[in-house]
């Protein structure tokens, strides 16, 4: 595509003197004390100009000048819209004058100004533009001004070859009208409408004043080497009333400027806009696309009948890599998108939109308006924007409940901009493009990506044998099924049976995503069964963006921008909820950054169980507030790492079962735990458990919450736990407790090696049973007495 550049211009070292230098030595000639003014342009390096072939200035053409003030811009001399003329044709060139500007040996110091092309009948500076009618060509209106760089003042030693400096006053568009597959359409009766088509442009202070009033059809030229339509038309803010007008097959049709795949706020001098108009001749379908700007400002004038070919492949300047790649036929369905810049480091942009088509139809599936941002969810108030995602599609035989959450469809990674679709926007098997505005990325070499500069298509579903399904999920892995956690769960869901066992084996990577799954069973998460800290499902989610617990409402997946959200999707990254059982995972972590890597301080779970049963095993789960909320039936943690601050572990389902778990505060808390047991659960067990506290801090081990159904078996406390047992030594309720039922101890130790049990204080102690071997062999001996409580048949699913 043509390019644009600002040209600075040379002195030529064209002399052209009104007195000779003999005449200068004798002083004998009154015009001693004046000099007679040549300008010179380049055009070297540049390819476009008035010319047929676009190369060169040629002999005759003629601009307007006049000199000034340089500090009050009033005319310095009685001559007035000076013509000059170009002396020659090629890219260097002298424009000179019959009738010369002249400068005066008095010390005021001038400058220059020129305007193209020539109109003779300027009155007071008021250059008329009128650009209705360029089916002849666009040359006739395209404004050119110019001006030299800094103040002159003359002296006899003084050089009088001045350099212009020409820019555009007026904008360009060119219409390319293909079918959906790029292929040139013969139009005609094209005509611009709805644009102002006269203004006013003063060549003293270098002004234009538009008449908005002055609206008429344009007419604009027909390319004859491409078959474009030119037009010059006025720098304005695009209004819906600015439109095209074609005939196409003997039917008139239109397509609206503000219907673009790009928000283009206006149209800016210098600034050439190059738009695709395609159209599906069969059907009332067309989509305007702006595929190039070329924003240089140039000081040649647009060329008419350039030979140069456009394309409608897009804008794609060098200086960065795509995922997946351009025309890749292996993308995931759930794919992230991401840009890595090689210079600059890009940042959020805070306007314009990222856009994915449909290739086949060119139907827009998904878009991300970065006008908007993350809003606090009010219940019932608040509408759906394009910062919000909906996560979660319907199981078989379930009822609609879908999780509605704020979330960050695009961030920054170092030097990746990386870009999540909402969810379920792009099928399996399918070809899509991305459109993004320039304005969505602020990064100095970025351009923005239009027309179909960045295509790819979606793998294939999975094919899945045999009575245990493995899915696999990656981030670098392309042969993997699956590149989100989300996306396996969502595929199951409508594609496997619901009680057939699924193993998700997932790469290493962090998985910014958060979680929903509901009413969906047996189904085994592992990571790396060698270091828990390789997988980590983790994102930024809080109480102040994303209130309540949370969970799922009713609404439809594919609900429009505006709808009132229901209810929101709450602060925890995973939820598991509904009707499902045997939910496992293995070997990985799951983090709230918000109070975890970010170290906020607000409610923020990692962890939501609200279903039947769930285990997790050699797990980190990572937050601050409110880390884990195991709720629901019965809950068992192996060998995990819970950390976090204030009440990190709170409320209870039936039974939750911690064992050889480490349960660490780092800078100290309130309570461990604030568990919200109910009447008649057995609560919280934590067997062979560490509680540990960050270096030189203080910590509290219970925030009492009747019924304080809680049980603690060959644990190992920090020292700080023994005087800190209950917050403010409130008495534990029961008062009386038994064997199932209030707060119960079994061969608990501090660090230092002593009976924790005689380090409570009294008045706390008193509410505290001691169990004894026997009441300890008899009711919580093994994991599966545990886990049997209240006649729990499936207590034997709980093993490593």
């Amino acid at each position: 595509m043509r390019l644009f550049h600002t040209l600075l211009y040379p002195l030529l070292g064209l002399l052209c003197l009104s007195c000779s230098d003999d005449e200068q030595e004798t002083g004998s000639n009154p015009a001693l004390n004046s000099g007679a003014i040549t300008f010179g342009v380049d055009l070297t390096g540049f390819t476009t100009r008035i010319t047929q072939d676009g190369t060169s200035w040629t002999n005759g053409d003629k601009i307007g000048t006049y000199v000034l003030n340089a500090e009050t811009s009033e005319l310095v001399s009685e001559a007035v819209n000076t013509p000059y003329v170009c002396t020659e044709a090629g890219q260097s060139v002298a424009f000179t004058s019959e009738t010369p500007l002249t400068v005066q040996d008095d010390g005021t110091p001038v400058k220059f100004v020129a305007y193209y092309p020539y109109n003779a009948d300027i009155q007071d500076f008021n250059y008329p533009v009128a650009i209705a009618d360029q089916s002849n060509g666009s040359t006739a209106c395209d404004l050119l001004y110019g001006t030299t760089s800094e103040p002159y003042v003359y002296d006899k030693e003084s050089d009088t070859d001045i350099a212009l400096k020409f820019t555009h006053r007026l904008s360009k568009v060119v219409l390319k009208f293909m079918d959906m597959e790029k292929r040139p359409l013969t139009v005609s009766d094209v005509k611009i409408q709805g644009m102002p088509v006269s203004a006013s442009f003063n060549v003293q202070t270098g002004v234009l004043t538009t008449d908005e009033a002055a609206v008429a059809d344009i007419a604009p030229y027909v390319n004859t080497a491409t078959d474009y339509r030119e037009a010059i038309i006025l720098p304005t803010a695009l209004s819906n009333a600015y439109k095209v007008s074609f005939v196409l097959d003997g039917r008139t049709r239109e397509w609206v400027f503000a219907d673009l795949d790009i928000s283009l706020p206006k149209f800016n001098p210098g600034s050439q806009y190059t738009f695709g108009i395609y159209i599906d001749p069969t059907a009332d379908i067309i989509v305007g696309r702006l595929e190039d700007v070329d924003a240089g400002n140039s000081s040649a004038p647009w060329d008419d009948g350039s030979k140069e070919e456009g394309t409608a492949d897009g804008h794609k300047p060098a200086g960065y890599n795509l995922f997946p790649a351009n025309e890749a036929t292996d993308a995931f369905a759930d794919t992230e998108l991401k840009i890595s810049f090689e210079g600059v480091a890009p940042e959020l942009g805070e306007s314009g939109y990222i856009r994915i088509y449909r290739k086949s139809d060119h139907k827009m599936v998904d878009e991300i308006n970065m006008g908007e941002g993350r809003v606090s969810i009010k219940d019932g108030e608040t509408l759906l924007n394009t910062w919000m995602d909906i996560i979660g599609v319907t199981p078989q035989g379930s009822s609609v409940s879908r999780r509605v959450v704020n979330y960050y469809p695009a961030r920054v990674e170092g030097n990746d901009f990386i870009i999540k679709p909402h969810q379920q926007r792009l099928d399996f098997d399918t070809e899509y493009y991305v459109v993004i505005d320039k304005n969505a990325i602020v990064q100095e070499d970025f351009a923005g990506i239009y027309g179909r500069a960045w295509t790819f298509k979606t793998k294939a579903a999975p094919v899945i044998h045999g009575q245990e399904y493995q899915l696999k999920i990656s981030h670098a892995d392309m042969n993997a099924h699956f590149y989100t956690l989300q996306g396996a769960i969502d595929y199951c869901a409508v594609n496997i049976d619901l009680n057939a066992q699924k193993i998700f084996q997932m790469d290493d990577g962090i998985y910014q995503e958060m979680i929903y799954l509901r009413d969906q069973s047996n189904i085994t998460i592992k990571g790396n069964p060698n270091d828990n800290t390789a997988v980590n499902i983790q994102y930024d989610n809080s109480n102040d963006i994303n209130g309540g617990i949370g969970g799922g409402t009713n609404i439809d997946q594919f609900a429009p921008t505006g709808t009132v959200v229901p209810s929101s999707g709450g602060r925890s990254v995973v939820i598991l909820q509904g009707n499902s059982e045997h939910i496992r995972f293995e070997n990985l972590t799951i983090e709230n950054a918000y109070g975890w890597t970010l170290g906020k301080n607000g409610q923020a779970e990692a962890l939501f169980i609200d279903n039947k049963s769930a285990a997790l095993l050699n797990c980190r789960i990572l937050s601050y507030q409110d880390t884990l909320l195991p709720g629901g039936g019965y809950n068992w943690f192996y060998n995990c790492y819970i950390a976090g601050g204030t009440d990190f572990i709170w409320g209870s389902g039936k039974v939750v079962l911690f064992e050889d778990c480490e349960l660490h505060a780092p800078t100290g808390t309130r309570a461990v735990m604030q568990a919200r047991v109910k009447a008649g659960y057995l609560g919280y067990v934590f067997d062979r458990c560490r509680f540990t506290v960050g270096a030189g801090y203080q910590s509290t081990l219970i925030y009492q919450y009747e019924p304080d159904n809680l049980t603690f078996l060959n644990c190992t406390f920090a020292d700080t736990y023994g005087q800190n047992f209950v917050e403010k030594n409130k008495p534990l309720v029961p008062n009386q407790p038994t064997v199932t039922e209030g707060c119960k101890m079994y061969g608990c130790t501090n660090e230092s090696g002593a009976e924790f049990y005689n380090l409570i204080p009294e008045a706390v102690r008193a509410t505290v049973r001691n169990l004894n071997e026997s009441e300890f062999n008899a009711n919580f001996g093994s994991r599966e007495k545990i886990m049997s409580w209240d006649s729990n048949a499936d207590a034997s699913w709980f093993q490593e």
